[in-house]
């Protein structure tokens, strides 16, 4: 083994924890290779030697290193929570989705499609742009399927769903 000059001093408790993470309970991948990586820098192997022996890049050693070095044990086993792209429908905009997706379809439609949707809330002004993955998740995460008849919502319904063949609550 080649120590390395910049070797990281780890707390005995961070020691058992990297530990544990290798040898017991239940851990994500990532993690566990995150923990490799600091337990074998503690033993002073070089950037190469890691990367090799784990199959990872030099980069991915670096920046684990870099990680426990600015942020501690935590920032370089787990990731940052991301943000990810801001929503695309604001809860106005989910609100009228859910409702046209309950109201009556258009005159000559058996029921709403998701294409009708779209075109009903750009039509309206409510959005100037919908993806039909924004509406298909705004359905689905209330388990509404306006191309259901079963599932679409009628003011003479009291519980808020009729059954397709006219059945009563």
């Amino acid at each position: 083994m080649h120590k390395h000059k910049h070797t990281i001093q780890f707390s005995k408790k961070e020691v058992s924890r990297l530990q544990a993470i290798i040898h017991r309970g239940k851990h994500n991948t990532r993690v566990v290779t995150r923990a490799r990586i600091l337990l074998l820098t503690r033993k002073g192997e070089r950037k190469d030697g890691i990367a090799t022996g784990l199959g990872i890049g030099r980069s991915t050693v670096q920046r684990i290193r870099d990680h426990y070095r600015t942020g501690g044990l935590e920032r370089a086993l787990y990731d940052a929570p991301r943000t990810g792209p801001p929503p695309t429908l604001d809860e106005n905009a989910a609100a009228h989705v859910v409702a046209f997706a309950c109201a009556d379809p258009p005159e000559g439609r058996a029921h709403w499609t998701l294409e009708l949707l779209q075109k009903q809330m750009i039509g309206d002004g409510t959005v100037r742009h919908l993806s039909t993955v924004a509406r298909w998740k705004r359905l689905k995460k209330r388990g509404i399927k306006p191309w259901r008849e079963k599932h679409v919502v009628r003011p003479d319904d009291h519980r808020g769903i009729q059954e397709a063949h006219g059945g009563h609550p």
